[in-house]
């Protein structure tokens, strides 16, 4: 795997939204994949590719930082609210 690889969105059929490598055949496993409920999806509209994407890159902003500074990791388990 390049550590340099580019990265692509995608919105598939089923409204899943999916990040892959550029080049990955479209039946490979997505690196991540974000899926709304049918409640959510009522609540959001046509929003939920723009809230997607915008999730995803956040992921892959702290993902860039954290292996930029693998200093600042820590192995502490991260509770979510």
């Amino acid at each position: 795997m390049s550590e340099f690889a580019f990265l692509e969105l995608s919105e598939m059929d089923d409204g899943e939204v999916v990040l892959r490598r550029s080049g990955d055949a479209a039946d490979s496993e997505p690196l991540v994949s974000v899926r709304f409920s049918s409640e959510a999806r009522l609540l959001l509209g046509n929003r939920t590719t723009d809230i997607a994407r915008a999730m995803v890159g956040a992921g892959v902003q702290l993902a860039t930082h954290q292996m930029a500074n693998p200093e600042s990791l820590d192995d502490e388990p991260h509770i979510l609210h």
